[in-house]
């Protein structure tokens, strides 16, 4: 059910995420959905990609800090931090194959390298990434430095020792940056919290016909990011075809955090979905005359536009078309980019002043942590 859970399909594999209330945590798990004949891609004889829609870093933040890891004992009452990853790989990921991630300090030297569970897949198959299989917390903890500000690079490797190749799927960069927390708690007192800039993401916007529940009719799926916002914000979409409104949903919380450990809004981003589940892409099943009261998009070509109401104030406004194929418009951005998935990629225009103060222009050097767009021009 909408806000309960999420559910999203990329190739042959669904993905559900169960939401809980916490601001922190996220709990994802996975389970492999074959689809009938028909599949929705092609085989990719491109060998394995990474999603980069699901590329996300987040600074871990210790409570004190290991000036060596072989230190008897750490310096206390010391923020510390040390990068943390999740991410999805779309095969073919052959067996006996080892995923990678190096993390470079701000000065482009060496700082660790993980080794990440990697999951052997099929071609077309995906499947999220988030867990380390080399290192535990305490381990992590001892990795984590006290730089408050600087450019930092990663890369996402995969390996084959059986067939002799390592090869660099993703390379990127993130900036730390820091913020004063509420200081009227006794333990944040003289501390600057750790968080990474994620305004490029602002201007984007993702949206599909979703085929999960029902491969034959799709409904419409669209997920928007937020800044300085709270789980319990009042976000609803209304979408309108031609200036009608046909249809609306409330997201009633956050999908996922991107800032781990920040509390405080203005430096908080959440994406939210939003399922308008009696728009569908046209009803092919062997009942033509099921979901009768849906809106079928193959039926009305035209344009289309989502208005997004946050506690009562306009916030973004996305617009689109679907064309005389009786597809939404493809604006050729996922495929140019080599973006991967199902998932068109929108510009949306940010409205109202409920995201606080962020940078318009992040997105020309930050999308895709240091990979920019071709092609993209955000909606002033």
């Amino acid at each position: 059910m909408p806000g309960d859970t999420n559910t999203e399909i990329e190739g042959s594999e669904t993905k559900m995420t169960i939401k809980t209330n916490s601001k922190r945590f996220v709990i994802i798990a996975s389970l492999i959905w074959v689809l009938a004949a028909g599949s929705l891609f092609a085989a990719n004889a491109e060998g394995p990609t990474i999603l980069k829609r699901t590329v996300v870093v987040t600074p871990h933040r210790f409570l004190r800090w290991w000036k060596v890891p072989t230190a008897a004992e750490p310096v206390y009452d010391t923020w510390s931090w040390a990068p943390k990853i999740r991410f999805a790989i779309n095969g073919p990921v052959a067996s006996g194959s080892q995923i990678y991630v190096d993390f470079e300090t701000a000065d482009g030297k060496p700082w660790f390298t993980q080794r990440m569970r990697t999951p052997t897949l099929e071609a077309d198959y995906w499947e999220d990434v988030n867990d380390a299989e080399d290192m535990n917390f305490d381990q992590l903890e001892k990795k984590a430095i006290t730089a408050a500000a600087g450019t930092f690079g990663f890369k996402i490797r995969l390996k084959n020792a059986l067939a002799g190749a390592d090869t660099v799927l993703f390379s990127g960069k993130y900036k730390i940056s820091t913020y004063v927390p509420d200081q009227k708690i006794p333990e944040y007192r003289g501390k600057k919290e750790f968080f990474i800039d994620e305004d490029w993401r602002l201007p984007m916007a993702w949206l599909w016909m979703n085929p999960v529940n029902n491969e034959d009719a799709p409904i419409m799926n669209a997920q928007i990011w937020f800044k300085n916002s709270e789980n319990n914000d009042n976000i609803e979409a209304f979408l309108f075809y031609n200036g009608k409104q046909i249809a609306t949903n409330r997201s009633n919380s956050a999908d996922d955090t991107l800032t781990n450990g920040v509390d405080e809004k203005p430096n908080r981003y959440t994406l939210r979905t939003f399922y308008f589940a009696t728009v569908r892409t046209a009803n092919g099943g062997p009942m033509p005359d099921s979901y009768r009261d849906s809106f079928y998009i193959d039926k009305n070509p035209g344009e289309y536009e989502i208005k997004i109401l946050r506690n009562g104030e306009l916030t973004r406004s996305l617009k689109f078309a679907v064309g005389p194929d009786k597809k939404i418009a493809d604006n050729g951005l996922v495929k140019n980019n080599k973006i991967g998935g199902i998932r068109s990629l929108m510009p949306i225009k940010i409205l109202g002043t409920a995201d606080g103060k962020f940078n318009p222009a992040a997105w020309q050097t930050d999308a895709f942590y240091g990979n920019p767009l071709t092609g993209f021009s955000a909606v002033q």
